[in-house]
């Protein structure tokens, strides 16, 4: 006589993922194998899994759940797939395939895209209008430093002219004082020439006796 079966009920975890293109129901089945599965939707749309599986001492695992199959889904195109980690997919197809502005998500998705976008190219805008100050505060200084050298060149250009002026008066004046004292020794040879020719000729007057008087200091 085979020993009766008792059960051990659990309810899996699970998830519903869904896009624009279907809804996505993710259970999570650890231990158990494909052919303890089973999968039925009934006529009011509503999809039912269970599935049980034996453990040690004439205990089986089992479990039911139930699921209302989204509005809008292709009921015939269903699909089931339990990957070797123990997890269902179930794959529900949307009649229609949403556009972005029916999908509040992507819409919501795409908006933020578009503003983090704009932000980059006002950043972007922002940065070359400052590199381009920087530009021409640097060009007006270069400028700035390039006419102060040029009236220091000019200043002392003009110092250097002032100078020179100073130096050819300087010695125009040596000049003029030197041609100065020239005449001035040569006036005075002169006189003495012409007063020693004078004491010349007082001397050479003879007395009538026709000796000669010699001159003598006091």
């Amino acid at each position: 006589m085979a020993a009766e079966r008792t059960y051990v009920d659990f309810v899996p975890s699970h998830d519903l993922l869904e896009d624009n293109h279907k809804h996505t129901l993710v259970v999570n089945l650890t231990g158990f194998k494909k052919e303890h599965l089973r999968l039925q939707i009934d006529k009011s749309g509503r999809l039912r899994v269970s599935g049980e599986r034996p453990l040690e001492g004439g205990q089986w695992r089992r479990f039911r759940k139930e699921f209302q199959v989204p509005e809008g889904c292709d009921a015939g195109g269903i699909r089931a797939r339990f990957d070797k980690d123990g997890v269902l997919h179930v794959t529900m197809p949307r009649l229609t395939p949403l556009d972005l502005e029916d999908d509040p998500k992507a819409a919501a998705d795409a908006e933020a895209a578009q503003h983090a976008a704009a932000a980059a190219e006002e950043k972007k805008r922002h940065e070359a209008v400052e590199e381009d100050a920087r530009k021409r505060h640097a060009g007006r200084e270069d400028g700035h430093a390039r006419d102060q050298g040029e009236g220091a060149r000019q200043a002392a250009s003009a110092g250097r002219q002032a100078y020179g002026f100073a130096r050819d008066r300087s010695r125009s004046g040596m000049v003029r004082a030197l041609l100065l004292a020239v005449a001035v020794a040569l006036v005075g040879v002169a006189g003495l020439y012409a007063r020693y020719r004078w004491m010349d000729q007082s001397a050479e007057t003879a007395p009538a006796g026709g000796a000669i008087v010699g001159l003598s200091d006091y």
